[in-house]
């Protein structure tokens, strides 16, 4: 299956997060992006196990499928946010960049 193999695929990127690891003298953003590479790695051990005990036919509650939505989109969005970033690096510093923000939930659009 297409979800079994990209789970997979980030799995496998993220075996350097491994628990056993020695604790290492980095500065706070080396230490931020390590903690944030241990909680990727156990999304994506619970989302695999998840998608693995459900069935196309499973009659998921509403609130469950609304929390697999947000988690998705969370995702996806600090996804973009780093491709952008990476992209970036390279282009000279005098470009100015703006940023969109687009929200997806109605209480923040006022309705």
């Amino acid at each position: 299956m297409k979800t079994d193999k990209i789970l997979n695929e980030l799995l496998e990127a993220c075996d350097a997060c491994s628990h056993d690891a020695e604790p290492q003298d980095v500065s706070k953003g080396d230490h931020e992006s390590r903690m944030a590479k241990s909680d990727l790695y156990n999304i994506g051990e619970n989302a695999k196990m998840l998608h693995d005990m459900l069935e196309d036919d499973y009659p998921l509650e509403d609130w469950a499928e609304a929390k697999i939505t947000k988690a998705a989109d969370y995702v996806r969005s600090v996804l973009q946010y780093i491709k952008y970033e990476v992209d970036r690096e390279g282009e000279p510093d005098d470009q100015e960049h703006s940023k969109i923000y687009i929200a997806t939930d109605p209480r923040t659009l006022g309705l």
